[in-house]
């Protein structure tokens, strides 16, 4: 698990200082935007989110500083060095397969309103940019429904409730809440029994008829264009997507060693998933640990060894089906809540409009550091598909992109420059640029600050937070750098903000193509050229 710092370090309150005396600049290009303040956005059909857009504003860009373009021509050739010189490292760690032929490094830096790059390289290329993406979902999330949005599911009948039996059935329409569960522990269930008992609340204690689940306008749950092989589709990285899910559809396996020779205690949340199980630790000396997970159509499987002296292990999985997961969760709170249940659980599109008896809600805010931070593939999807149920009436990806162009047009940024086919950057098939990255990294600036500084909190911190908790501890860089990690077999990225000290903040943007059958290359080439951008980056000059 991520380890947070108790205390706000002295870069993260400098850079607090610099965003948002800043967050009314604009970037040098596209048009202005319309300033937001459109009402609460619900789909037609009720579900989907309730929020207000973000103000978005774009006032006159900062004058440019005396030796600006000095300085950007040093920090450009220092930038081209490091390139030459981790591209090197690659070709030999590669025995030659890896070339400035078949490598593609693009990079972008520019301080907060200023009318120009410090450094271009390759900025304007578009390429897969891996979980750099996810930067593009939030923040069209934050600007198109605000920083206080919710997901809202109703739960509703058109049947009578008499002496507490409901004549008919209950109906649930799809939001396409991910029902963020980061730590594991139940928190996602705990939020299902809550609408539960709401339900109770309103008097009903036993459904006469079926629990429906409508998943309206969002697609089965499959996966996505040029996603990873089947192979690795059990992988939590590989969540499916839908209407409904729990925790992005993963679920979460904790094992705790017990005396060596006896069996390991076992929890895996959620624990109603709707699967057969097949669990079973054993605990051994040592510290070594040997835990197999993974799901299929009919069976959840944890087994293996765990070390006594290791203590605790925790493992995620993908469930095969995010649909039937919140179905399995649902009808477990009910029960929990004292209603019974007379039909079964089924899924039906077109339910007619009833009476709202409860709904399950869930904040944005809750679900942007998952996917920022933590990187959690299943959540942004779910995002993404949700962004185009609630704002174009389309819960699929294509509706996903649309909502994005929307966010885009606000933020007076080219809604060509992107090719977007998920939520999470997982497929080979989006496209983008770095300069469009870096561009929509400082017009977020631009929103009203409470959606600023969601956007920025949600990110990883370089020594501190997130993906980025052990890299570059102890530098310069240590809770000055709030940035997203990307990678997927041969794509590599780094992107997000920077707080100098005593400088401007500034917005960056690294993404590394390379072919994807040359393994091991992140770890020894692109991560560290990542890093030593970064710090040279910070330094302001070579």
């Amino acid at each position: 698990m991520a380890r947070l710092r108790s205390s706000r370090t002295a870069a993260e309150t400098a850079l607090n200082a610099l965003l948002f005396a800043l967050a009314a600049l604009p970037v040098a290009c596209g048009r202005p935007a319309e300033a937001a303040g459109s009402p609460t956005v619900l789909a037609p059909d009720g579900a989907g989110f309730a929020g207000r857009a973000a103000t978005v504003s774009a006032p006159a860009v900062v004058p440019e500083e005396p030796g600006q373009a000095a300085r950007g021509e040093r920090l450009t050739r220092a930038a081209r060095a490091l390139v030459a010189q981790h591209l090197e490292v690659a070709r030999k760690a590669s025995q030659g397969k890896a070339h400035g032929n078949n490598v593609r490094v693009a990079v972008c830096l520019r301080e907060v309103g200023s009318s120009r790059d410090l450094v271009a390289l390759r900025a304007d290329a578009p390429q897969a940019p891996a979980s750099n993406l996810k930067l593009v979902t939030t923040a069209a999330a934050l600007i198109l429904l605000g920083p206080g949005a919710e997901w809202v599911t109703p739960l509703e009948s058109s049947a009578r409730l008499v002496d507490g039996v409901l004549g008919g059935d209950l109906v649930l329409r799809a939001s396409g809440d991910p029902l963020c569960d980061p730590r594991g522990d139940g928190a996602a269930e705990a939020r299902v029994l809550a609408a539960a008992r709401a339900l109770a609340a309103a008097g009903v204690r036993r459904i006469a008829g079926d629990l429906v689940l409508d998943e309206g306008d969002f697609p089965v749950p499959a996966p996505g264009p040029s996603w990873p092989d089947p192979s690795q589709h059990w992988a939590e990285y590989c969540a499916l997507s839908g209407g409904f899910s729990v925790n992005g559809g993963v679920l979460h396996a904790r094992v705790r060693a017990g005396a060596v020779g006896a069996a390991a205690a076992l929890a895996v949340h959620p624990r109603a998933h709707g699967l057969e199980t097949s669990y079973g630790v054993r605990t051994v000396a040592g510290s070594a640990v040997d835990v197999r997970v993974g799901a299929t159509a009919r069976t959840a499987t944890v087994k293996g060894t765990i070390g006594a002296k290791l203590g605790e292990y925790e493992a995620e999985f993908a469930h095969p089906d995010p649909v039937a997961l919140f179905g399995a969760v649902l009808r477990d709170g009910l029960r929990a809540a004292g209603i019974t249940l007379d039909g079964t659980l089924v899924r039906r599109r077109g339910n007619p409009r009833g009476k709202v008896l409860a709904e399950l809600r869930s904040p944005l805010a809750e679900s942007l550091g998952p996917i920022n931070a933590e990187s959690r593939n299943g959540v942004a999807d779910q995002l993404f598909l949700s962004l185009g149920h609630a704002v174009v009436g389309e819960g699929s990806r294509a509706g996903g992109a649309r909502a994005v162009g929307e966010a885009l047009a606000r933020l007076g940024l080219p809604r060509e420059e992107l090719v977007q086919v998920d939520g999470s950057g997982l497929s080979r098939d989006n496209r983008v640029s770095a300069r469009a990255i870096s561009a929509l990294l400082e017009r977020v600036l631009g929103a009203d600050p409470a959606a600023a500084r969601r956007y920025r909190d949600s990110l990883a911190v370089m020594g501190e937070k997130g993906t980025l908790e052990g890299r570059l501890g102890g530098t310069p860089a240590d809770g000055r750098v709030f940035a997203k990690t990307g990678w997927i077999t041969g794509v590599s990225s780094l992107s997000g903000y920077l707080a100098p000290e005593g400088g401007r903040a500034a917005v960056f943007s690294i993404l590394i193509e390379y072919p994807p059958e040359l393994g091991g290359l992140n770890t020894s080439a692109w991560k560290p050229l990542q890093d030593e951008l970064v710090l040279l980056f910070l330094r302001g000059d070579a």
